[in-house]
């Protein structure tokens, strides 16, 4: 089947990996712009199997295949503990590179491919798509508004579908510390990039887990110390509650209930004053917002506009090193 005009004005991007997420984020990436020409996975199997289940039109049985296909981006949805290898190696062979959060496992894997993109002359973008929903953007605008920051909570707790499994000894990746798994690396990542996008670099970073049979961290807790605030970071696969973020000021607070990868909805009560409510979000699915912001700038030749995203992309990293460090001290 020969692409039509419309789709090859489209930037082209080959999908690798066969999980939940890819099913999501190929709905995203159609919605705002992207052509989804190809896909690859480990198993050859499941990438047929999702290719004919999303429509997608061609299935490569190696990842160099895909790599030389002549798509603009790879959009890398495997297992994090592999994300630095398959994007390295994305960007030595010259392909931009979308990657899942997190970024990769250590500050020193994100640092050598930010490195690697400025030196091919390359995109490079984490999918982290809270930071990119114009609800966020209400915040930033807002905050002033509540005076000095005292206190920033973003809780979300999930009850992990496999949880039950893995009580059972079934360990599959979301729980297997070899990938990577665990809730610091998965939903509390989320709340790390919002405390981070706000209020940048903390004095110091701790980290406290509960701990399944085989070391992983079912839930935790990081703490962010600031000069004059704290920020506290909540996350949990083997429980569940409403979830939310609350920004704490001497004027009043800021509100946003639900996940903190949903963002839905923000409610800003100054003291003394009516409270607003805004619900600014054009797109009803989450992801669509990050897609459409990559396209923009890949489209518009907006390098300064991707550094900036990895320039926080590596402050997150930073604090991600330092509460693994914490936390195994």
């Amino acid at each position: 089947m020969e692409q039509t005009k419309e789709e090859s004005a489209k930037p082209s991007v080959g999908i690798v990996g066969t999980g939940k997420i890819i099913r999501e984020s190929v709905g995203a990436m159609r919605q705002t712009g992207w052509n989804v020409a190809a896909v690859w996975g480990r198993s050859h199997d499941k990438a047929c199997a999702i290719a004919e289940e999303l429509s997608i039109e061609k299935v490569y049985a190696t990842y160099d295949e895909l790599l030389t296909s002549g798509v603009d981006f790879v959009y890398i949805g495997l297992t994090n503990n592999v994300h630095y290898e398959f994007a390295m190696k994305a960007l030595e062979m010259g392909v931009n590179v979308l990657v899942e959060k997190p970024f990769c496992s250590t500050l020193e894997q994100a640092v050598a491919l930010a490195s690697k993109a400025c030196e091919k002359g390359l995109y490079l973008f984490e999918t982290i798509s809270n930071i990119h929903l114009p609800s966020w953007q209400v915040v930033r605008e807002q905050l002033p508004k509540i005076g000095d920051i005292k206190l920033f909570q973003a809780d979300f707790s999930q009850y992990s579908s496999r949880y039950k499994e893995y009580l059972s000894g079934v360990v599959g990746s979301a729980f297997d510390p070899e990938c990577d798994g665990g809730t610091l690396r998965d939903l509390n990542i989320y709340n790390l990039h919002l405390a981070v996008d706000l209020f940048g670099l903390p004095e110091e970073a701790i980290f406290r887990a509960t701990r399944g049979h085989n070391g992983i961290d079912t839930s935790g807790v990081a703490l962010l110390r600031y000069p004059t605030m704290l920020a506290l970071c909540v996350g949990a696969k083997d429980s569940n509650n409403p979830s939310g973020v609350t920004i704490q000021g001497e004027k009043g607070w800021i509100r946003i209930d639900g996940m903190p990868n949903l963002l839905s909805s923000v409610d800003v009560h100054l003291l003394g004053g009516e409270s607003q409510h805004y619900a600014p979000n054009r797109y009803e699915h989450r992801l669509c917002h990050q897609f459409e912001y990559y396209r923009t700038i890949f489209e518009r030749g907006n390098v300064e506009a991707m550094n900036r995203a990895l320039d926080h992309t590596l402050d997150v990293m930073t604090v991600l090193d330092r509460l693994v460090a914490d936390s195994a001290s």
